[in-house]
């Protein structure tokens, strides 16, 4: 079998770009990507966060740390642990070094794809979802004021998207903060199977029902994620928007 991917970063209707993906060893910035991976293997997106100058910083330190990793090391998650800290702590060495950016942080929302498993990372309001047979089930929850008022049963989803602190998140690297949380699914990625990777520039204008219409579809990865993105700036995203898919297929 193959793991398969397309990604992109596309900056939107902002001025500059804070989001940042990691795919296939390699960084990428306001361009597109595609191609194959060989497990084991990693995916994450960051979204420098609160449109602070310097949150494209953090998210460029965060993921080149994370590149120079073997994935394989990663399966460990107390070490998988131990390399997010390092990550914060970097963030934080970039701001004493560049006090002009004191405010800078970032998200992060990852998977290790391992031969036999799944492991997941995250921090903030980026996402992680899987698409299968069963429906698109979304992976992370979300570290964020509106995210607290759902569990407290204060607010729906859909009010959560017109909320005034829809973009205050509770958790994120470069702060202090609890640590990203790590989960490990224990089956691995299985053939047809899809894992998408993205930021709130995504999914605050694209329906969980448009998203998974596009999934279905008979088409490319690299024009599913062309879709989406399409569809986002389409629908009114004033964000960065980045999209990442990674699918299983038979050799």
């Amino acid at each position: 079998m193959k793991l398969e991917y397309a990604a992109r970063v596309e900056i939107g209707k902002r001025k500059t770009n804070d989001d940042r993906i990691l795919i296939n060893g390699k960084v990428i910035d306001n361009t597109f990507s595609s191609g194959e991976l060989q497990l084991p293997s990693v995916a994450v997106v960051c979204d420098g966060c609160g449109g602070y100058d310097g949150g494209g910083i953090a998210a460029e330190t965060v993921l080149e740390l994370l590149s120079y990793e073997n994935p394989a090391d990663l399966e460990d998650t107390k070490y998988l642990e131990q390399v997010l800290d390092n990550c914060s702590q970097a963030v934080f060495q970039k701001k004493e070094e560049m006090p002009e950016y004191s405010k800078m942080c970032t998200t992060v929302a990852g998977c290790v794809f391992l031969n036999s498993s799944v492991i997941l990372f995250h921090s903030g309001d980026s996402r992680v979802y899987r698409h299968d047979k069963w429906g698109l089930v979304k992976m992370t929850v979300d570290h964020s004021a509106v995210q607290q008022l759902i569990d407290m049963g204060q607010l729906t989803e859909e009010a959560a998207l017109k909320h005034s602190d829809r973009n205050v998140i509770t958790r994120c690297i470069g702060v202090l903060c609890p640590s990203p949380e790590i989960y490990v699914v224990n089956t691995p990625i299985t053939v047809g199977e899809k894992y998408l990777f993205c930021s709130d520039g995504l999914w605050e204008s694209v329906s969980v029902r448009q998203i998974k219409d596009i999934l279905l579809k008979d088409i490319t990865l690299d024009k599913m994620v062309e879709l989406l993105v399409e569809k986002a700036i389409e629908q009114g995203s004033d964000d960065n928007i980045s999209v990442c898919i990674c699918q299983m297929h038979e050799i």
